[in-house]
This record gives structure tokens, C-alpha cells and sequence, in this order.
């Protein structure tokens, strides 16, 4: 199955859009409204990997690894791997891609998830993919009103280094 969504953000500095998405608070909020713990984050960089607990009738566990990492003043995209996923699903990859947009910034997320049981697409996938759905009103809160008075500079970009 194959889930795809664009947000755009108007009046929004692009470079403030990357940075958030380094930013464990960033995470931190796009997860606070829902039953789901970070258990760990290492980063979005490729090979880093990440790890969460989300409560559906019992803690679930998912974990991702981070792959094909590209980032430059205007541009981010990484991708997600499943590594452990709950409910008899067989992959899970989910891309983040931030593109400029007039006036702003556009964040896409593709999600692509497979399970060998058919049936439990039209129960499961919903599920899997409301927190996704949900990102069309957290990534609005965050930059229209959260951005820049909880994360932490991101290194690389304050320094200006060669991501």
C-alpha cells in the first residue's frame, strides 16, 4: 500500500523546516498528541536509527533505520526502513522530503507498507498511517507556532559545515 501527502507551509524559512526535522523535540511534538513513547533517536542521518513504543490494545513496538539521507540549503529527504514493526507487517518505508515552495516550504511523506496477509491491510494500514494523517495539522502547529521556541540550533547549520 502506498500513502502520499504534501503540506505546504507559507511565510516559512525553508532552512528552519531542515533544521526542525534534525531536532528530537521536533519528533517529540509530532508524537505528543498521541499514545506513542520515543524509546530512541539517534538522528535521520543514514544508519542512524530510531525506536518507538505506541499503545493499540497493548505497546507496540517500531523501529527504523535511516537511509539514503540527502540534505543541502533548500532541500532534505531521508527515509525510513522498518528494522521491527508490529502486526505481522512484512516492510515499512516512510520518506520525508522538504522542497521549497512559493513563499515556504512543501513537506512531503510517502508511506509504502506491505504485509503478506491481505486482510490485514484494511485493518492494520489505517493504524499505522493516522499518525502520518495527523502531521497535516501538528507540521501547521509547529511552524505557525511552536518553531524557534523549543528546538535547539542544529550544529551543522549554525556552523555552516558541509552536510
Amino acid at each position: 500500500m502506498l500513502y502520499h501527502q504534501k503540506v505546504k507551509l507559507k511565510g516559512v524559512n525553508i532552512s528552519n523546516v531542515i533544521k526542525s526535522f534534525h531536532d528530537r523535540k521536533f519528533v517529540e511534538f509530532l508524537i505528543s498528541l498521541q499514545p506513542v513513547k520515543i524509546n530512541s533517536w539517534d538522528g535521520i542521518e543514514n544508519g542512524m536509527e530510531a525506536s518507538f513504543s505506541f499503545w493499540f490494545f497493548g505497546w507496540r513496538q517500531i523501529e527504523v533505520e535511516h537511509k539514503n539521507y540527502k540534505a543541502s540549503k533548500n532541500h532534505l529527504h531521508f527515509e525510513d526502513r522498518g528494522l521491527v514493526l508490529p502486526f505481522g507487517l512484512s516492510s515499512w518505508r516512510h520518506y520525508h522530503i522538504v522542497e521549497p515552495h512559493k513563499n515556504g516550504a512543501i513537506i512531503i511523506d510517502k508511506v509504502e507498507m506491505g504485509s503478506q496477509r491481505s486482510w490485514l491491510r484494511y485493518f492494520i494500514f489505517p493504524i499505522m498511517l493516522f499518525p502520518i494523517f495527523i502531521r497535516r495539522l501538528t507540521y501547521r502547529l509547529w511552524f505557525y507556532r511552536m518553531e524557534g521556541k523549543t528546538w535547539i540550533s542544529f550544529k551543522r547549520f549554525v556552523t555552516n559545515e558541509k552536510i
